[in-house]
């Protein structure tokens, strides 16, 4: 069998397997039209291209993060609209430090508020790029499509199912996530493939692939069974190694105890892989003395669990070489981001947080030599609305996000900004954006850059072929 139709059945199999075709989730026809397109086009597609190193890090803040007080228009006419429209939720002038971007429309500029102000200087040293009004879409449509419910996403402004299609590109319940398919593809390369997506901040679909399994880890590294380590007792000394003797045990009469043995062994002998390569690579600790925040506030990153999630993460990724792994996807979590209620008290925490984690994180990698290896981007249920509910704001959808490291092209806004206004074409209602870039031309970009073909990018992201054109931030 030649190459070329090699290339055609493993993806011909990889289309058919995709979760549109079992049902689950059932999507239409067209969201294929990536893989198909590839295959009518040729068969010579290469397989995903996995030479040196390269990781992604999803920052996913959970409940809706309002985005629209992150990147602010500047110039006096957009300033006044969005001072209108957010009212008692907008953002001095005096608070906002201006931005570059050269790809909006002639006369608009930008800011960012002073709590996001080590995000800025990643963002105008070019090492960081924000890419505009992005959201779940199984294709691109305008404000007709929206009042006549055609082409829209399902369950719109609902936090579980939102939070799935971002992760999945399917409603709550899917059995995988965008980030394990690609792991499904890349894992190959690496000589640890149980590495390949590791979750810091507990189970997420994103990284659940349909043959990948995530593996978690804490913020001190493997999660460990305690009792199997020496110097635990229960009443006894001799307990952790009674435990281990059991617990090397071949087999059991019982069927479902030799299987669950088999998984336990597993996980004793990957912990202490991973446990062995961690504590040869020597990565700083994060600092505790006190940060004084421009709200006057102070923050201590050695207590913060997002700081603790991305340390542990540039531990795995100092150690990628010593454990064989070129392609590593990651995900860290923050929750609080559901502002209905004490935004003006709690967003300014929130910036805070994650620009402190995300700048420690990013100068930690820098110094090690591996920014150009690491993409970090966030991510959130959606947006939120313009106006205020009085003491925050409520469920949205189009949100501005920030990518950092991996070779980006920064110093830019990427996709069309909107007009931060109420009732213009982007309003679908109460300030609730249209997005104009779609989470899977994101996810495109992405997979690209990790080294995904064409035809790999049309297994993770069913209906990338519904789209033409991909933010090119990398």
């Amino acid at each position: 069998m030649n190459s070329s139709r090699r290339a055609f059945l493993r993806a011909g199999g990889r289309l058919m397997a995709a979760p549109q075709f079992i049902g689950r989730g059932a999507a239409p026809l067209a969201m294929n039209l990536a893989g198909i397109g590839a295959l009518a086009a040729g068969t010579s597609a290469v397989s995903a291209s996995t030479s040196g190193y390269k990781a992604v890090i999803c920052l996913f803040m959970n409940g809706g993060n309002d985005s629209h007080n992150w990147v602010v228009p500047l110039d006096s006419v957009n300033y006044s609209e969005y001072a209108a429209a957010r009212s008692d939720l907008s953002i001095s002038r005096a608070r906002l430090q201006s931005i570059v971007s050269t790809t909006q429309e002639r006369g608009r500029s930008f800011g960012m508020p002073l709590e996001l102000a080590p995000l800025r200087t990643w963002y105008e040293s070019g090492r960081a790029a924000i890419i505009a009004n992005v959201g779940t879409l199984v294709r691109p449509i305008g404000h007709a499509d929206y009042r006549a419910g055609i082409g829209l996403p399902p369950k719109l402004f609902s936090h579980n199912d939102q939070a799935a299609l971002w992760q999945s590109m399917q409603p709550e319940g899917a059995p995988s996530g965008w980030g394990g398919r690609m792991g499904d593809i890349l894992m190959s390369a690496n000589q640890y493939p149980v590495f390949t997506a590791v979750s810091a901040g507990g189970n997420a679909v994103f990284l659940s692939g349909e043959r990948l399994a995530q593996y978690q880890v804490s913020a001190n590294g493997p999660v460990q069974i305690n009792a199997t380590k020496e110097g635990w007792r229960a009443g006894s000394t001799a307990v952790p190694a009674a435990l281990r003797s059991i617990l090397q045990t071949t087999s059991s009469p019982n069927a479902y105890e030799t299987e669950y043995l088999k998984v336990v062994q597993r996980s004793l002998g990957t912990a202490a892989t991973l446990d062995t390569a961690l504590g040869a690579t020597a990565i700083a600790a994060l600092p505790s003395a006190p940060i004084t925040l421009p709200n006057g506030s102070s923050l201590i990153l050695s207590n913060d669990p997002l700081a603790k999630q991305l340390r542990v993460v540039a531990q795995m990724i100092a150690a990628a070489p010593a454990l064989g792994m070129r392609r590593q996807v990651f995900m860290v979590s923050m929750n609080g981001f559901d502002t209905h209620s004490g935004q003006s008290i709690e967003q300014p925490r929130l910036m805070s947080r994650v620009a402190q984690s995300v700048d420690w994180f990013l100068a930690t990698i820098q110094a090690r030599g591996l920014l150009n290896s690491t993409l970090l981007f966030t991510a959130s249920d959606f947006g939120r609305t313009l106006i205020s509910n009085g003491d925050g704001c409520d469920h949205g959808w189009g949100g501005h996000h920030f990518v950092f490291g991996g070779g980006t092209r920064g110093r830019e806004i990427y996709g069309r900004f909107p007009v931060t206004a109420l009732n213009t074409a982007d309003d679908v209602g109460s300030g609730r954006l249209l997005p104009s870039t779609g989470v899977t031309q994101l996810a495109a970009t992405i997979g690209s850059w990790m080294g995904l073909s064409e035809i790999d990018l049309g297994t993770v992201l069913p209906n990338v072929g519904n789209f033409s054109s991909r933010p090119g931030f990398v």
